[in-house]
């Protein structure tokens, strides 16, 4: 079970991690101040990461639920073309559920959706994996009790750690997207993913692949992101920080797995008006 007062394995250096540990208090001071898409051969996440929840799309005329991150009492951050179904919709507030297992027995909380003015407004970005602008929150009226928030990085950390650092991490995958594929080798025909079982918050290890400017790319291994992954977290070695959301991959879930970073100018300048930014 993650915790805040857990550092991140690997050989980081000794300055990042008095840098968590300045996060970790920072954290604890907003705290005190306010108070289904799974994972493809994955595990059950169970309460290991209890921020993060599934957002109910249903409003929006889609069926799985997309997955996001709670970063304040009161903010939840997704992928900006998971909140632009709700804009599209006319649809301004939305419900996340924090439950392990998303179902309409599960409490929900209401909030308001917001999405990046800028997402899919700039020609240069043909699609959503390259959109730098793919991110939005739920705001909720009152703070979601009993639920340690995730820890943001602070502006370009990701640069700060480089890439030695990064390549001897694993980055834990959060989210409740599709969890099981239909057919294939032992099945019988093509490889087809099993919309009924997502819904359930897993959870699998991720390696660096590869750093730009504004993404953070994986290498998926044995535990693929998949349909309702989009704003899934990933978070930086078994610590509470989340460094990225899920965007996109490969169309068959099995290469690799594309994250917004958190840490960089664009995204801080967005989530700024929402949160309190380390």
């Amino acid at each position: 079970m993650i915790s805040s007062t857990q550092a991140p394995r690997g050989r980081v250096s000794q300055v990042i991690r008095k840098l968590l540990v300045c996060l970790m208090i920072l954290a604890g001071a907003l705290v005190a101040i306010t108070p289904a898409s799974g994972i493809i051969g994955g595990q059950a996440d169970g309460n290991g990461h209890p921020n993060v929840g599934a957002i109910d799309v249903r409003p929006t005329g889609r069926t799985i639920p997309a997955s996001g991150v709670l970063i304040s009492p009161t903010v939840y951050v997704t992928a900006g073309h998971i909140t632009a179904f709700f804009d599209a919709a006319g649809v301004t507030q939305a419900r996340v559920t924090f439950a392990p297992v998303y179902s309409d027995s599960a409490t929900f909380y209401t909030g308001t959706v917001y999405t990046h003015p800028e997402f899919r407004k700039d020609p240069q970005f043909k699609n959503r994996r390259d959109d730098p602008h793919d991110i939005g929150v739920v705001v909720f009226d009152q703070p979601i009790p009993g639920i340690t928030p995730a820890m943001l990085p602070s502006e370009e950390l990701l640069d700060t750690l480089g890439t030695q650092a990064l390549e001897d991490e694993v980055f834990p995958v959060v989210g409740y997207g599709i969890s099981n594929v239909l057919g294939g080798a032992n099945g019988g025909g093509s490889p087809r993913p099993d919309r009924s079982s997502a819904g359930t918050r897993k959870t699998g290890d991720w390696r660096f692949l590869s750093l730009t400017a504004d993404w953070i790319r994986f290498d998926m291994q044995d535990a693929q992101g998949c349909t309702g992954d989009s704003g899934a977290p990933n978070f930086l070695g078994r610590s509470n920080l989340v460094i990225g959301i899920g965007i996109g991959g490969d169309s068959s879930c099995e290469v690799m797995g594309s994250d917004l970073r958190l840490d960089t100018p664009l995204v801080r300048a967005f989530l700024g008006q929402f949160v309190t930014l380390p």
